[in-house]
């Protein structure tokens, strides 16, 4: 009774009641999550975007949104098939128009059938909706070229993210030293690494080799596994491929070892093939965890356990808000396969309007139906688009100062890595104002501040390069070009084995002050590419029409002239001078990380 009684006092402070939920009180596993793709550089942006609508003066006129790969915000177009289809799915009463082509219509017929009480706004099993569930299969058999897939191994979901997060809820057990370790990526995608926080499972790092186009070294894993299991229990091997963010795609031989390493380890393989469809470099194709781990035969085929993932919302259709995805599972526990169907049911099911939008990229118009040649001609043109600005991406950030980019092989990021002038880079940090950078990537940025965060992984940004966004695409590319060399980065990331020296060295810096500077004309003037002549005398009609610059888009895009804070115009015909006077001037804008 005592205790109570003090409890209550203690709830009770000058006669106002505490809050029975503070930042004491609550789980303290969701305060450790972090997620930089949504984090607070991201919050300060909208904030920064609310105040420019309201006119507030800023010396700077638009936020550039590099911090999430969302295509359709970036002003990429949507397929039509698609949005016919689902366009008659929600509203069946268009399935007498004469607008929408005939396979359209039989499609959302078809689809509709399969629906509670033939309607989108009907719950569906939590599993997904079986006819979905066969196409996807369907699908899946298509891609691997005749390997056998189960719709009762297939569930769907919102999102990839959200089947992986299932996932990984089933493999997180133990405490202490028995806690699950999940070996992932670095360079990362912040999904995992926030599940695992939230978890209270363990992350266990393996890096990536940039010096050979971000491959995957077996090596390496077995350095991150054996250091990992003196304070966890590893029981998974996540792999993203193409990545995210570093666009590369593993080789077949790759896959194998990957598989031969996680059958000998004991570790559930978890494949994260949410871009698939983006594949661009000459040499480069995509192969599936699945379709590799059956061609290896026994014992691999029967025995190692694998999940993988797929998404709408990359790919060519770039579909992010409807949020479909599924997942396969591959020899899993058939009594740990219910769990996951019981886990799903306690979130009903996934958004029945994903669903079908899945349904449609799955199976896509056939060569016979009249929607297809639009189809395919649209398809082609967005990968043929990302293709292109992979490449010039690359391109110019390989000419830019202090910025070097492996190639961007697949997803739809290039992430280019930016190089501290050995001795110079903390100077020049100690001579700025204004960004103060924790080692969870928090900061506190004057709003003109260029900043990437501490999302993926060490000392990079990252860039997306969706189609349609060129005008975002080509105002970062500037931004990075006038930081050039003198960009410092956080590495939020604890160092490699045998580097303890090197992270202290990164520690310290990032208790630093920094004030990167970066190119932005209000007057909307725009650097061409790094290869580019600037022509003319630089007045409001010389343009830049080489074809590096024409490539994106067409028309030009580069005036020889920007206009600094004092609202003076300064021209040249030197791309030199140009570059020269935007690092003297210190007008800059938000860049956030993904």
């Amino acid at each position: 009774m005592a205790s109570s009684t003090g409890d209550q006092s203690q709830a009770v402070r000058n006669g106002l009641r505490t809050k029975v939920l503070t930042l004491h009180s609550m789980n303290p596993r969701v305060r450790q999550v972090e997620y930089a793709v949504r984090g607070p550089i991201v919050q300060r942006a909208l904030e920064l975007e609310q105040e420019l609508r309201q006119g507030v003066k800023k010396p700077f006129t638009e936020v550039i949104r590099a911090n999430i790969g969302d295509a359709q915000a970036m002003g990429q177009r949507p397929i039509t098939f698609l949005r016919q289809v689902l366009a008659l799915c929600v509203n069946p009463d268009l399935l007498t128009s004469p607008s929408f082509p005939d396979d359209a219509k039989k499609r959302a017929e078809r689809i509709l059938q399969a629906c509670g009480g033939h309607s989108l706004g009907a719950y569906s099993v939590s599993s997904g909706i079986q006819l979905i569930r066969e196409d996807v299969a369907q699908y899946i058999e298509r891609r691997d070229g005749g390997i056998p897939a189960d719709p009762n191994n297939v569930f769907l979901s919102t999102g990839a993210s959200d089947a992986i997060v299932t996932v990984l809820k089933l493999l997180v057990a133990g405490e202490g030293h028995t806690r699950t370790g999940v070996l992932i990526p670095i360079p990362q995608y912040p999904l995992y690494s926030a599940t695992l926080a939230e978890l209270g499972a363990v992350q266990v790092d393996y890096y990536l080799d940039e010096e050979r186009a971000w491959a995957l070294d077996v090596s390496e894993l077995h350095r991150a596994l054996c250091q990992a299991r003196g304070h966890c229990h590893p029981r998974a091997l996540c792999v993203i491929n193409p990545g995210n963010p570093t666009g590369q795609v593993q080789t077949r031989e790759c896959i194998e070892a990957v598989i031969r390493f996680a059958f000998e380890e004991r570790l559930f393989l978890l494949a994260d093939e949410v871009y698939q469809d983006n594949v661009y470099a000459a040499g480069s194709q995509f192969h599936s965890f699945k379709k590799v781990l059956m061609e290896m035969g026994p014992p691999y085929a029967g025995q190692q356990e694998l999940a993988s993932f797929h998404s709408t919302s990359k790919g060519y259709m770039g579909e992010c808000g409807f949020l479909g995805g599924y997942v396969e599972v591959v020899n899993m526990d058939a009594a740990v396969q219910q769990q996951m169907l019981k886990l799903m049911s306690v979130r009903l099911c996934p958004p029945v309007p994903g669903q079908a939008l899945l349904d449609l990229v799955v199976s896509p118009p056939a060569p016979t139906d009249p929607s297809f040649v639009q189809f395919q001609a649209e398809r082609q043109a967005v990968l043929a688009e990302l293709a292109a600005k992979a490449k010039l991406t690359e391109q110019v950030f390989n000419e830019a100062p202090g910025i070097s980019c492996n190639p961007v092989q697949g997803a739809m990021y290039s992430f280019p890595r930016v190089q501290l002038p050995p001795g110079g880079g903390r100077a020049q940090v100690r001579r700025g104002r204004g960004c103060r950078v924790g080692s969870g990537g928090q900061a506190s940025l004057p709003d003109d501040c260029l900043f990437t965060g501490a999302g993926p992984g060490p000392r990079h940004v990252l860039l997306p390069a969706p189609p349609g966004g060129d005008r975002h695409l080509r105002g970062a590319w500037e931004r990075l070009w006038a930081a050039g060399r003198h960009l410092p980065l956080p590495d939020d990331h604890s160092a490699p084995l045998g580097e303890t020296a090197a992270a202290a060295g990164e520690a310290e810096q990032i208790s630093c002050q920094i004030h990167p500077r970066v190119l932005l004309s209000p007057a909307g003037a725009r650097l061409g590419a790094p290869d580019c002549v600037l022509r003319g005398p630089g007045g409001s009609g010389a343009h830049c029409t080489c074809s590096c610059c024409l490539a994106g888009g067409g028309g030009g895009w580069a005036p020889a002239s920007l206009q600094v804070p004092n609202k003076a115009v300064w021209q040249s015909d030197s791309r030199e001078e140009v570059l020269a006077a935007a690092w003297s001037a210190p007008t800059c804008l938000p860049f956030l990380q993904a």
